[in-house]
């Protein structure tokens, strides 16, 4: 990947192949997906926590145990 930096003003711009760009763009895309699949698991987790019922550890231990 080939890059050259153009300073225009006091500002710098950074200049790569189209192809880097679409890359560098696609991965970035992949990563967000992630990061909403992520959330979405976490607020699963908690909502998951806040239901009543369910058996706790202590519980199913004191049923498995003779």
């Amino acid at each position: 990947m080939t890059v050259q930096t153009l300073k225009i003003g006091r500002r710098e711009f950074v200049l790569l192949p189209k192809r880097d760009f679409e890359r560098i763009a696609a991965l970035a895309r992949r990563q967000n997906e992630q990061d909403r699949k992520d959330a979405g698991d976490v607020a699963e987790s908690r909502r998951r926590i806040k239901e009543p019922g369910g058996t706790t550890l202590a519980e199913m231990r004191r049923k498995l145990r003779p």
